[in-house]
């Protein structure tokens, strides 16, 4: 596994360098240079302002009781795009940029929950967990029997139940 991250990375020290190399006789060597320092500075501005509408629309589902994975996506997207920006090299400015656009947004913030597997948190929700896109365990919930999924889909009280047990201390 080490050993594919150091391709990786040399990777992307090649292409960047590469493109450095191609913008910087395009424009000029210090025009290319200010330009990673330029679009750093770009990348906070946008994640500032369009951060802040992303929060707002989800801190005004969680008043609601509600947990939508539209605006969590677009957030993670968010602050991928900020990530990719702050990274020097002009590649890299580039797929921040695309995690910016609105459209986009959602369809890379729902591939990184999706590959994380973050969109699970629907089983800790229960019904207060409103999904903004499928995933594999919805799919598999619509096969169960309805009676299954009534039971499963509402969240467990464990209101006065007792768990004991003993323990011991070792230092």
């Amino acid at each position: 596994m080490l050993f594919y991250i150091l391709i990786l990375f040399g990777l992307y020290g090649w292409v960047e360098f590469e493109a450095l190399i191609f913008i910087g006789s395009e424009i000029g060597g210090l025009a290319s240079f200010l330009g990673i320092f330029v679009t750093a500075f770009i990348g906070m501005g946008l994640l500032r302002s369009q951060g802040r509408a992303v929060l707002a629309k989800w801190q005004a589902n969680l008043t609601r009781g509600e947990v939508e994975t539209a605006s969590l996506a677009s957030g993670l997207s968010l602050l991928v795009g900020a990530l990719l920006m702050l990274l020097p090299g002009y590649v890299t400015d580039a797929m921040g940029i695309l995690c910016f656009i609105p459209g986009l947004r959602f369809l890379i913030g729902r591939a990184l929950l999706t590959r994380f597997q973050l969109v699970n948190a629907q089983n800790i929700f229960g019904n207060r967990f409103t999904s903004g896109f499928n995933t594999a365990s919805d799919r598999y919930d619509n096969t169960a029997n309805s009676n299954d999924r009534e039971t499963s889909s509402r969240p467990k009280n464990l209101d006065g139940d007792i768990i004991e047990g003993d323990f011991e201390k070792k230092d």
